[in-house]
């Protein structure tokens, strides 16, 4: 079968896991939590000392240990050792969400677009919606569940963040599979 005739489901299924990820992601439901402030009385502290250095936006890793040399190199083992150590993301400003928005959206479109791909390979024309449903659940589940979890584990997200990211990411499978079985072509 051919990709075109899936443009349909493809469009819903992006879409409507962009407007639910995007649900999700607002403040105060379940991922409000998945950063910290720093404490109250350090803020303005932290963030005047920030702009006093001039550390402009980017992915800091501090101490910076990406080499062989810097890994074996004295600074570099007392840091680990004696901390702190960590990365540190800095955001351009003004912070615009509609980059982060539309960027959330193309990721969508791109990973429905695969799970039809999958989908047009597995799948006949006319096949049943409960078949449907389990090929493109199975492919939605491996593609929202499981792509962040790496990063997550080796950048020091809590447990509670990657456990609902996973079930975010089971609720958008069943979304995708849903809207997938509902307009396969018949």
């Amino acid at each position: 079968m051919d990709l075109l005739s899936l443009w349909l489901p493809i469009v819903l299924s992006a879409v409507a896991v962009w407007v639910v990820s995007t649900l999700f992601g607002m403040p105060f439901l379940h991922h409000r939590d998945d950063f910290i402030g720093l404490p109250a009385d350090r803020e303005d502290a932290f963030m005047a000392a920030m702009r006093s250095i001039g550390i402009g936006p980017g992915n800091y890793l501090f101490p910076d240990f990406r080499t062989r040399a810097a890994m074996e190199s004295d600074k570099v083992k007392r840091a680990l050792e004696q901390g702190p150590v960590g990365h540190l993301s800095v955001w351009p400003t003004p912070l615009s969400m509609g980059a982060k928005l539309l960027g959330t959206l193309l990721v969508s479109g791109v990973v429905s677009v695969v799970i039809a791909c999958l989908a047009s390979l597995t799948l006949p024309r006319g096949a049943a919606s409960g078949r449907v449903f389990e090929v493109v659940g199975v492919a939605g589940v491996l593609a929202h569940c499981f792509a962040f979890l790496p990063t997550g584990i080796w950048f020091g997200a809590y447990k509670r963040t990657l456990i609902f990211s996973i079930i975010d990411g089971v609720i958008y499978a069943a979304i995708t599979a849903a809207i997938f079985a509902w307009r396969w072509p018949g």
